[in-house]
């Protein structure tokens, strides 16, 4: 590792300037590991490798990285339909993002939600299609309860959650057990199919303060009670 590069001939303050606007995947891919100087400044200063976004291909390529700098991602964003990375090695991982365009099975999808790291997470963002093989998870509001439910137990530390699948909305949940209160919860943005569907979910999150959603269908006649929202600390409700 005694690549010498033009970066060579510039100060530490200016390259961390440039470096300030780049992405932490860039300069993953593009400086680690080329020389002692570069790979120093990176790693002295964690920001700059705290928000990765895994590539749609060549997972063992980030898998070696994470060897290198996982205790130092704090922001994740997956693309991929793979979700076998060494989830072992985010020792500190704060926010986590699935947004695949390919639907994820969700027999795999527990392999996330059966890590210790994912009851750490304080932002959770999920944007892609749940499905499942299985013959009794052909509802869709059923195998959606997968990534739903989990969300609501206790020994989560969750703060905000966001299920904004980019394939359809949200089903309903009414019928869906093992859900608990949601102590941590401040920030639930949600793409529900019928706006009464939150009735539901609104009282398993005490302490919301932000809550976001975008509807398929407001019946009025089944939207003919006020929305209670006495009991929380909401600060901001939107709806589209």
């Amino acid at each position: 590792m005694a690549e010498v590069t033009c970066f060579d001939r510039l100060s530490t303050e200016i390259i961390l300037e440039i470096f300030n606007y780049l992405l932490s995947n860039d300069l993953m891919f593009s400086f680690l590991s080329l020389n002692k100087r570069l790979n120093d400044t990176l790693f002295y200063h964690d920001r700059l490798l705290n928000n990765i976004q895994i590539p749609t291909r060549n997972l063992d390529f980030s898998n070696n990285i994470f060897q290198l700098i996982g205790s130092k991602i704090q922001h994740l964003t997956l693309t991929t339909k793979d979700l076998k990375i060494l989830w072992d090695l985010l020792s500190n991982l704060r926010s986590l993002t699935i947004s695949s365009s390919i639907s994820l099975n969700c027999d795999h999808f527990h392999l996330i939600l059966n890590r210790k790291q994912f009851c750490n997470l304080e932002s959770f963002e999920m944007k892609s299609k749940i499905y499942s093989e299985e013959v009794y998870h052909s509802n869709d509001h059923i195998v959606e309860g997968t990534v739903f439910i989990p969300i609501f137990y206790p020994f989560n530390k969750l703060k905000s959650f966001q299920y904004l699948s980019t394939i359809s909305p949200f089903q309903t949940v009414d019928d869906i057990s093992g859900m608990d209160i949601s102590q941590h919860l401040e920030r639930l943005s949600l793409k529900l199919w019928e706006f009464e569907t939150v009735y539901f979910i609104i009282q398993y999150c005490p302490n919301l303060k932000d809550l976001d959603l975008i509807v398929t269908i407001i019946d009025p006649v089944k939207v003919n009670e006020e929305l209670d929202l006495s009991n929380i600390p909401l600060q901001k409700f939107s709806s589209q």
